[in-house]
């Protein structure tokens, strides 16, 4: 199913949007050139992950070194602070237990399409 959420200026121009996908609230967000959608409760205690930040991380590295990695690609919850990666939806720090739902996005006619 296909769901229209704005045209891509509007989305772009909002940042985040939070949409009802099948009873299920779906924040859409616009990083670069790039959409990302996802259920939009932080699966932890429930706030809005659109509320949230969206930057890098910091990666595995050597002894005494710090590596900043995945630029605009982790979206930070806003309570507690809980990563996802927002291509994947998964927890950067328990992936194997935690995650958001991804949806994929498309554009169409200008238009941008979640769909679940």
């Amino acid at each position: 199913m296909q769901h229209r959420i704005g045209t891509v200026e509007e989305v772009r121009g909002d940042g985040w949007r939070i949409v009802d996908v099948n009873g299920r609230p779906v924040g859409v967000i616009s990083v670069g050139d790039t959409f990302f959608a996802f259920h939009d409760r932080c699966p932890h205690m429930g706030p809005s992950m659109c509320h949230g930040t969206v930057s890098g991380t910091f990666l595995p590295a050597g002894p005494h070194e710090l590596a900043y990695g995945m630029r605009d690609r982790v979206i930070r919850c806003p309570w507690h602070g809980w990563e996802f990666d927002l291509e994947t939806g998964r927890s950067l720090m328990e992936p194997k237990r935690y995650g958001l739902r991804i949806y994929r996005v498309t554009v169409q006619d200008g238009d941008v399409v979640v769909h679940a």
